[in-house]
């Protein structure tokens, strides 16, 4: 391998670290703003662990493209040297433009789906709230003419 080639395969194994940074830590942002209570908050673990395998297949993947499939010692240690640069230099930029978007996109998202729901909830409860309503003389009468029934015997 050449002097050139080798400095390509460190600039992508150091971008690639900061992609990765970039995508954990959006990932994270985007997570932990969301409300407690929501389901996604409880997988977050196995989210987690699935996205750094894609991100590791991802990256071993360039380096098969650009490499041939030869690894080195040193491309780990350029693609954490990524990691590091994205924390120190990008991070504080990509959580607020996280933060951003989930204020943008997300939220309204979660509060439509809560409206439709409370909605709902409430059209499904006035129809039992009618059901019962109307099902009540009867029962009355029904539960009165057992009880008469009963007391003859």
């Amino acid at each position: 391998m050449t002097i050139s080639a080798q400095l390509v395969s460190a600039v992508v194994m150091f971008l690639s670290g900061i992609v990765v940074g970039c995508v954990i830590d959006c990932a994270r942002t985007i997570i932990n703003t969301l409300p407690k209570k929501l389901w996604l908050r409880k997988i977050t673990p196995i989210f987690e662990i699935i996205a750094w395998l894609f991100l590791g297949v991802c990256t071993f993947y360039f380096l098969y493209l650009i490499k041939g499939g030869q690894w080195r010692a040193v491309d780990p240690l350029f693609q954490l040297a990524g990691i590091f640069a994205y924390e120190m230099i990008f991070g504080r930029f990509f959580r607020f433009v996280g933060r951003v978007l989930v204020i943008i996109f997300i939220r309204p998202f979660l509060f439509i789906g809560h409206v439709v729901f409370r909605i709902v909830l409430f059209l499904f409860r006035f129809c039992v709230n009618i059901i019962k309503l109307l099902f009540t003389p009867i029962t009355k009468l029904y539960t009165t003419f057992i009880r008469k029934r009963f007391k003859k015997q």
